[in-house]
């Protein structure tokens, strides 16, 4: 690997310690504390790769810092960011504002446990009412209160109001471009629901593993660590079985675009509508185009 040469101590003589000079040598940009990380990282060890650190860091202390802000506001109001989440959630289900707990559960990825504190407070409180579920005899349906309701009526225009102040220092337009990459890369890690009409599965007749799970996968039995979505369990019949896709086969290219996602794939299929789209799969080591039929999603 062609190694990084150290920087020349003079070269930002007369700069102060917080301008960094730009990749090309000519915008500069303030430094943050992730910078300083991955300039010394270049400088001791030049061979590894840290590029991901500039996002994984910098994600990982936004996070930080904005549970600290928003739990300020939180906490103004007798709850915890938990807490809220559960009022929200169940507010946002429409009257009659309830859900089960089972659901709750999924829904805000929690544990069992944690879920049933959550909610023990929230009745403790009168926010919140257990009923029986008529449809789990072991279940339960939480139900958010007029007390509840109130609650979030109060909290709800504050705790928005403070999530605008804590983006304030991006436009419009850096909002729109930063929430549709976030959503690109959480879609990897968060399945789409089985159910939603626009699954990928119901275009192409296929399960399909995230980039970060094919690369994975391929590394354990020695394949080339290549990014790309990974075919699995194919139907039969359907596109991907007669356009002679295999289960294992690595999608890296769609219409001519590279694909390391679900929503780029999502976008050539949208694209491709009606017609004919070309795939560039790995199988193995061994480069395959196949032209796959493109109809209307299959009814879920």
């Amino acid at each position: 690997m062609k190694q990084t040469k150290r920087a020349d101590p003079q070269s930002d003589k007369g700069k102060p310690e917080h301008i960094s000079q730009g990749q090309d040598g000519n915008d500069d940009h303030l430094r943050d504390y992730t910078d300083w990380i991955l300039e010394g990282w270049k400088q001791e060890r030049p061979d590894l790769d840290v590029s991901p650190v500039a996002i994984i860091d910098r994600l990982g202390r936004l996070s930080s810092y904005f549970r600290t802000e928003l739990a300020a506001v939180y906490e103004r109001f007798g709850l915890s960011g938990p807490s809220f989440a559960v009022i929200a959630t169940l507010r946002r289900a429409g009257t009659p504002y309830q859900l089960s707990q089972r659901a709750l559960t999924d829904m805000l990825q929690l544990t069992s446990g944690t879920i049933s504190v959550r909610i023990d407070r929230l009745v403790q409180d009168g926010l919140a009412e257990r009923l029986p579920d008529p449809n789990d005899q072991r279940g339960v349906l939480v139900r958010l209160t007029e007390k509840g309701l109130t609650l979030f009526d109060q909290v709800a225009p504050v705790h928005l109001a403070n999530e605008d102040r804590l983006l304030s220092s991006l436009s419009v337009e850096q909002r729109k471009q930063l929430a549709s990459l976030l959503r690109i890369l959480l879609l990897s890690f968060e399945p789409i629901p089985p159910e939603d009409p626009r699954h990928p599965s119901h275009w192409i007749g296929a399960s399909l593993a995230p980039a970060h799970v094919a690369r994975q996968i391929r590394c354990s039995v020695g394949l080339p660590d290549t990014p790309g979505l990974l075919v699995q369990n194919i139907a039969v019949p359907g596109p991907a079985s007669r356009a002679g896709l295999q289960e294992g086969d690595l999608i890296v290219s769609a219409g001519g675009a590279e694909i390391r996602s679900i929503e780029s794939l999502h976008k050539k299929l949208v694209e491709a509508r009606g017609s004919t789209l070309s795939l560039e799969v790995l199988r193995g080591i061994e480069r395959h185009v196949l032209y796959m039929p493109v109809d209307e999603p299959a009814a879920v």
